[in-house]
């Protein structure tokens, strides 16, 4: 799902398939959004969502990609099932 993420995103929580908090909205900026993750996030997780210290981002801060993202509700951003 191709979702231009806008200020309203701000904030919401980043979700796996079965509901785990696994980061927050940190930053929007031309349509695409970065995230803070969550403490404690595994190595699996954040393999599979292709965040690790290298991936341009500042230690826990990365960028979403629009592939990782399977839908966006009240309830948050969903990631692709991992």
């Amino acid at each position: 799902m191709a979702h231009e993420f806008t200020d309203e995103d701000h904030g919401r929580p980043v979700r796996t398939d079965d509901g785990e908090r696994v980061a927050t909205v940190s930053e929007v900026e031309d349509g695409r959004a970065s995230v803070e993750e969550e403490e404690g996030l595994t190595d699996a997780i954040k393999e599979a969502l292709g965040w690790d210290d290298e991936d341009g981002g500042s230690g826990r801060t990365h960028e979403l990609s629009d592939a990782a993202v399977d839908r966006v509700d009240d309830d948050g951003v969903w990631i692709r099932q991992i």
